[in-house]
């Protein structure tokens, strides 16, 4: 099976919404002036892995970097779905595209992080509610970037008559990158998705083996795709680093070899996240300006972008 995406290569850097605001501007810059084709923020009430942390609110960094920025497409990989309503996830991705004038991908997922049900009141689903939220979560955005007028009786949400208007900026609307691991949730990728994102096969894997995963998942994403109707070539594939045993900063050598054995599991768009001065982040994250200069200006045109 032919698993390529039809589109070229793409990179994008996440940012924590970390304090301080001037510093978080400034990298926000310096990535868009390095010349990446996307800016990422993680939507959490805390970082998931250290709840003391200073953090900001993604979605009002997100549409702050949206008044300081230019040219790059601006997301969350992913917005939670344990602290957005989908009518109100819609409202608010409408609202970010026009701010950005039509920069937005809109990157959902199921959000397991238990400090955002904990800190938040909003209950611990079960395993299996959590699967059937997501589908009527992802149901419902899909139809709402595309109809100005949305009802949905569902079984966990309810929407009546929920209208956005005027037309998005983006046409015919942000991408929708919705996350998906499983069999289950890589059909809904399949069915309402323009892209789809995935991370973590594994620390324990080896970097051959978190590949090989990913390229399973990928064929399990083209198979759906074929399975309703869809051209599975025009759905955009992004992995988001940080989380294998790849250690791809830890040489040029090792992020060449990182690249391209997600290009052939079928990745096209590439996450890597920035941390300037978080050293447990060594070798998974770019820790420095020096190290972000050279992915910008010698890897990834080396790469033949």
């Amino acid at each position: 099976m032919n698993i390529k995406n039809d589109g070229k290569p793409t990179f994008g850097i996440s940012i924590g919404p970390v304090p301080p605001w001037k510093q978080l501007i400034e990298h926000g810059r310096l990535i868009e002036s390095l010349g990446f084709d996307k800016l990422w923020v993680p939507d959490h009430f805390v970082n998931p892995h250290d709840k003391v942390m200073d953090w900001y609110d993604c979605w009002s960094v997100l549409t702050a970097l949206a008044t300081q920025t230019d040219r790059i497409s601006l997301g969350m990989l992913v917005a939670s779905m344990t602290l957005r309503n989908p009518a109100l996830l819609a409202r608010m991705a409408f609202t970010l595209d026009h701010i950005s004038g039509g920069r937005l991908e809109l990157g959902v997922g199921s959000a397991g992080a238990r400090s955002c049900h904990t800190m938040t009141g909003v209950p611990d689903w079960a395993p299996r509610e959590r699967s059937e939220r997501y589908g009527e979560f992802v149901e419902i955005i899909d139809r709402m970037l595309k109809e100005e007028v949305t009802t949905y009786p569902g079984k966990y949400y309810n929407i009546q008559e929920a209208h956005l208007r005027p037309l998005f900026i983006s046409q015919p609307r942000p991408v929708f990158n919705v996350a998906a691991h499983g069999p289950r949730a890589l059909r809904l990728a399949a069915r309402h998705g323009d892209a789809w994102n995935s991370y973590y096969p594994g620390k324990d894997l080896t970097p051959k083996q978190s590949s090989d995963m990913t390229r399973q998942r990928c064929e399990m994403l083209c198979e759906f795709a074929l399975e309703v109707g869809r051209d599975p070539v025009h759905i955009g594939r992004t992995f988001i680093f940080g989380w294998t045993s790849d250690g791809l900063f830890r040489s040029m050598e090792a992020f060449y070899d990182a690249v391209g054995r997600y290009t052939e599991a079928g990745i096209n768009d590439f996450c890597f996240i920035s941390a300037f001065g978080v050293n447990s982040w060594k070798d998974q994250a770019i820790t420095n300006q020096d190290l972000l200069e050279k992915i910008a200006l010698e890897a990834i045109p080396a790469l033949g972008k």
